[in-house]
């Protein structure tokens, strides 16, 4: 047993060399944030994938790969010491629970053994409150490493948000952008103060007001110039609390649905692009160049998106915005 414990320390740490070593091949530093994730869940959370399945792998060793693709994600670097916009643990979590679906490669290390008899009995103790329990040996369940997983992960409720960001019509770069809104954890001026980096808490698109995220999306007075528009386009009411807008058109269809969602998405991106080009070059866009931007996009993703329209209602829906692009 002492032999097999010394493998373990000696050959795993080129697990971690592969990692970092996938990662400056990549030259993916330029990448923006929904790239770089994309990245980490193709290639650098599988990597390990093999030796998990046969081996409990030391934590440190796990925690060494969490480190490096937790700064390769906010950073573009496989080590870097530096603050994050979001905790590894909540990106962790599943979509559902306001995560961004990927591993906690240790839960997941855990998981795959149970799958393996060779390595159950180093688990047996943390997994036989779950095995024994009356709810599961009456489902009549066959385990899986989904379900083994799933109850090693601690469980959590569901967000309400979390239809809004899961839309296939939506752009990648927007739906991290999204996911980032849903967390408040956008650099506005408020947060900027509290870290001790800026001074000024004074809107950079309008100059009137504080601004914090509820101002920015819709409260600012450029941010309504831009809203209105879109809100006689969609036939929509968008409320001045970022979130709480997607209660407003949950009678809507899925279809309907996911065409506001993005688009909306859309605008709070430009929306957010026109306040950091403000900051850095004193430049403002036009509110009417933004509305077209986003009718653009939304015309082009809703064609190509591959989508299923549904009813002809929703047919015809869709047809008339696309229709009123065009004209």
């Amino acid at each position: 047993m002492k032999y097999i414990e010394q493998w373990q320390v000696l050959d795993c740490p080129c697990l971690v060399d592969k990692v970092t070593e996938r990662i400056a091949r990549l030259g993916a530093k330029h990448l923006s944030y929904a790239g770089r994730l994309t990245l980490i869940k193709s290639v650098l959370s599988t990597l390990h994938n093999y030796w998990a399945r046969i081996f409990i792998l030391p934590k440190t060793v796990l925690n060494s790969i969490d480190a490096i693709c937790r700064a390769f994600l906010w950073h573009g670097q496989e080590q870097k010491e530096s603050s994050v916009l979001v905790s590894w643990n909540q990106i962790c979590k599943p979509r559902r629970k306001g995560g961004l679906g990927l591993k906690l490669l240790h839960q997941w290390n855990v998981a795959l053994m149970v799958g393996q008899w060779r390595r159950l009995c180093a688990v047996k103790t943390q997994l036989k409150t779950w095995l024994y329990d009356e709810a599961w040996r009456d489902s009549g369940s066959d385990y899986t490493v989904k379900l083994g997983y799933s109850w090693l992960v601690d469980a959590c409720p569901d967000v309400l948000w979390y239809p809004w960001i899961q839309n296939r019509i939506m752009l990648p770069k927007h739906n991290f952008f999204i996911w980032l809104v849903a967390h408040k954890r956008l650099l506005t001026q408020d947060r900027l103060i509290r870290l001790h980096i800026t001074q000024s808490n004074r809107c950079y698109l309008c100059a009137a007001d504080e601004e914090d995220l509820n101002h920015l999306f819709f409260s600012c007075s450029f941010s309504r110039q831009c809203v209105r528009p879109l809100e006689d386009w969609l036939s929509i009411c968008l409320l001045t609390r970022v979130i709480d807008w997607w209660i407003a058109i949950r009678e809507r269809s899925l279809v309907k649905k996911q065409v506001v969602a993005a688009a909306v998405a859309h605008l709070m991106y430009l929306i957010w692009h026109a306040r950091n080009r403000c900051r850095l070059e004193s430049v403002i866009p036009l509110p009417v160049m933004l509305i077209k931007q986003v009718k653009e996009l939304l015309q082009w993703r809703v064609r190509y998106s591959r989508v299923k329209i549904g009813s002809r209602r929703s047919q015809d829906w869709v047809n008339s915005l696309c229709q009123s692009v065009t004209n």
